[in-house]
């Protein structure tokens, strides 16, 4: 990881470099005792991350923070302060941690660890637009061609329907009867089947001529579907199948693959028989979003907490459990102003556009807080 460093005391400069050069996963790119001096080198060095003095003549840490988060989105900060008291103004630029003077070793460990996980998540969420899995089934239903020059062309729209249908029930032999009453239920049985018969023909092939890795087979009634490339809906499933209490050991991952949930499953199709898996892709999203941030909570990981349930919210915003750890992180940051406009934005939500009260966990939460003012 590239680190650059800004304190206007040089022995508070040395002392920092002297103990991040004996790690072999850091490398100071730059150390200043002005800021102008890091403003000045700071598009040549492209640090990962600046370690920063909040208390500095002329510009102080803050200040210098939303300058070099102009120049790089993606940079992050880590404030070094004497006084505790910049906490939550630090926070509220979205740094990753702050340190006290005179910096220990322990707690400087903790945050490059937290360094090093922020930075991973990073590149991750800048790779997703670039591994964009080739079948896209949650917001809407969206199957690349292998040549990256578009959609693919169904051409019909029960083709397209059957491909869903296989994606619901893969690696599983799956009747033809099943597949005739899901897909054409008014016809009957005769002409239905002679329809799966056609459109498994054009289905089959239209895959595999725009580049799709797939095994589709039949063999007395049954139809076997396997889907070899990517999709974010099998993603999701095989990340539910690993069970919540596994996902603190492969939290980058899994968040990755949350972030991608998009609702509804296949968009907004007329799928009549894909409502009981949206129902359960749904509560599923609920149940590990949930587990994910409980998991960063448990960590110290706060900030990722925060900023992931955030997402969450963006997707099912009543949920309670949500709004509750949120409320939770606010307290251990003590941070009164943002407590309250959580909490008020949530009340006048619930009784404004569902029409029930506040749970009563708030009041609970809001007593909690009066007691630590």
């Amino acid at each position: 990881m590239r680190v650059a460093i800004v304190d206007d005391e040089r022995l508070a400069v040395q002392r920092l470099v002297q103990i991040l050069e004996c790690r072999d996963d850091v490398e100071v790119v730059g150390a200043f005792t002005k800021y102008t001096d890091l403003l000045h080198d700071f598009t040549c060095l492209r640090p990962d991350a600046v370690f920063l003095d909040i208390d500095m003549p002329g510009m102080n840490g803050l200040e210098l923070a939303a300058s070099l988060i102009e120049l790089d989105e993606h940079v992050e900060i880590v404030f070094i302060t004497a006084y505790d008291q910049y906490a939550l103004e630090a926070f509220r630029v979205n740094a990753v941690d702050y340190l006290l003077k005179p910096v220990d070793e322990d707690a400087l460990a903790r945050t490059l660890k937290r360094l090093n996980r922020r930075k991973g998540h990073t590149r991750i969420s800048q790779s997703i637009g670039r591994s964009t899995p080739q079948i896209e089934c949650f917001g809407h239903f969206y199957v690349h061609h292998s040549s990256g020059t578009g959609p693919v062309d169904f051409p019909t729209a029960k083709a397209e329907e059957l491909l869903a249908f296989l994606l619901i029930h893969r690696n599983t032999n799956v009747s033809k009867w099943v597949i005739c009453e899901s897909l054409w239920p008014e016809h009957d049985p005769h002409k239905a089947e002679q329809n799966l018969h056609t459109t498994v023909f054009r289905t089959k092939k239209t895959l595999l001529e725009s580049g799709l890795s797939i095994q589709l087979t039949s063999k007395k009634g049954h139809y076997y579907f396997q889907l070899l490339g990517e999709c974010d809906y099998i993603r999701f499933e095989e990340l539910k199948k690993e069970g919540t209490t596994r996902l603190a050991s492969m939290a980058a991952d899994a968040e990755r693959i949350l972030r991608q949930y998009r609702r509804p499953l296949f968009g907004y199709k007329d799928y009549p028989w894909c409502e009981s898996a949206r129902e359960q892709a749904d509560l599923s999203f609920r149940e590990m979003s949930i587990a994910l941030a409980r998991s960063y909570i448990k960590a110290g990981e706060f900030r990722l907490a925060h900023d992931f349930l955030n997402f969450m919210l963006s997707l099912v915003p009543y949920d309670e459990e949500a709004h509750e750890l949120i409320l939770r992180i606010y307290l251990h940051w003590k941070d009164r102003a943002a407590f309250y406009k959580h909490y008020d934005k949530m009340k006048t939500a619930l009784q404004q556009e569902v029409g029930v009260e506040p749970p009563a966990f708030l009041e609970s939460l809001l007593q909690e807080l009066m007691k630590d003012s």
